[in-house]
């Protein structure tokens, strides 16, 4: 019997991505509400929390485990772009691997050190890039540029983000 390289035969492989998409397509509507936050309101811990939710949720996991990795990441202290380079690659690739999201973790680990040192050398804090943003469509643009932020992330993080907030600092 043929096995993949993480030890499934492939019709335990295709039963579980079946058990994948029915667990996405149930939870494909996650909301920052359901992680207990206000992006609308504008508060720099909401967005900075809405963005690192986005960037999890918009991977192709479980929105259940992109949730639970959110909760540990916050429940470290990772409560802000700076605190990720308190995280060498092996302790946040760990963190990761605590909340189950560990498909791509060394993936994803390197991303999220690369965006938020980027927004805080660019931008300062998920709070200013908002708040300086010139138009939706500029946020958008700029969260585009930032390396492991694709659409469906832009719009994950935008849907939540109401007009007031965009360029409010400007």
């Amino acid at each position: 019997m043929l096995r993949h390289r993480n030890g499934e035969t492939a019709a335990e492989s295709m039963a579980r991505s079946a058990a994948q998409r029915e667990a996405e397509a149930s939870m494909a509507n996650m909301t920052a509400h359901d992680l207990g936050l206000d992006p609308a309101s504008g508060g720099a811990d909401q967005l900075y929390g809405w963005f690192l939710a986005s960037l999890l949720f918009g991977r192709p996991v479980q929105q259940s485990v992109a949730a639970d990795t959110w909760k540990v990441l916050i429940d470290h202290r990772l409560t802000s772009p700076a605190r990720f380079a308190e995280y060498d690659r092996e302790g946040l690739r760990a963190l990761l691997d605590e909340g189950h999201y560990a498909r791509i973790d060394y993936v994803m680990t390197d991303e999220l050190h690369d965006v938020m040192r980027t927004i805080v050398s660019e931008h300062g804090s998920v709070s200013e890039l908002v708040k300086n943003a010139e138009s939706r469509a500029a946020l958008k643009a700029t969260l585009l540029e930032l390396k492991g932020v694709g659409p469906r992330t832009a719009e994950i993080f935008l849907r939540e983000v109401s007009d007031e907030v965009i360029g409010s600092a400007r």
